[in-house]
């Protein structure tokens, strides 16, 4: 299925659901004819947005997600249980975060902040962050030493497994890394 067929299926999800009871499961606002998001704690439009990340936000927008967090971490293999995700989400979303942030961890903290997270307390650095209206993340770094290069990881509340299938995590903590990436050039 490709990103057409994908976005009209989720459009068509959408449109059975009262914005009302969208705004009200998600978190997400509608004024217009148009539904307004929080990513990162930044306003967005959906129409605006990128065919992917419009994908991702619709299945977010209309999943029967809790508006709770669990306050328990997660990994992503605990949300995906069947190892073959686990490389790709490593490939998309783990390295890309330890390539930018693994030798100056301050950086993530900065930039988390910038984006309206707060500090964390797993592994050497880290930040939580919603970004989404009801579902943070938690990005860590280990710094690395002398023996071991630096690593890190995307933690998940366990509240994500409501929202979102394992394939969609992995595409959220990409888009979601890149997005921190990109806020950390820009400062």
């Amino acid at each position: 299925m490709g990103y057409d067929d994908a976005l009209n299926l989720a459009m068509q999800k959408l449109s059975q659901i009262k914005p009302e009871t969208v705004c009200g499961n998600c978190g997400v606002r509608y004024e217009g004819g148009e539904y307004f998001l929080s990513w990162f704690n930044m306003e967005k439009s959906l129409s605006n947005a990128s065919v992917p990340h419009k994908i991702l936000w619709l299945h977010y927008m209309t999943a029967d997600g809790s508006k709770k967090e669990a306050g328990q971490l997660m990994s992503y293999r605990e949300a995906a249980p069947a190892l073959f995700y686990e490389p790709n989400f490593n490939k998309r979303a783990v390295r890309p975060l330890v390539n930018c942030f693994g030798k100056n961890p301050e950086k993530l903290i900065e930039t988390g902040l910038a984006l309206g997270g707060q500090k964390a307390l797993t592994g050497d650095t880290s930040i939580k962050a919603n970004v989404l209206p009801y579902l943070p993340l938690t990005f860590v770094i280990w710094k690395g030493c002398d023996e071991f290069p630096p690593g890190g990881n995307i933690l998940f509340d366990k509240s994500a497994k409501t929202w979102f299938p394992p394939e969609d995590l992995a595409v959220l903590a990409s888009f979601a890394v890149y997005e921190l990436i990109g806020a950390s050039k820009r400062l």
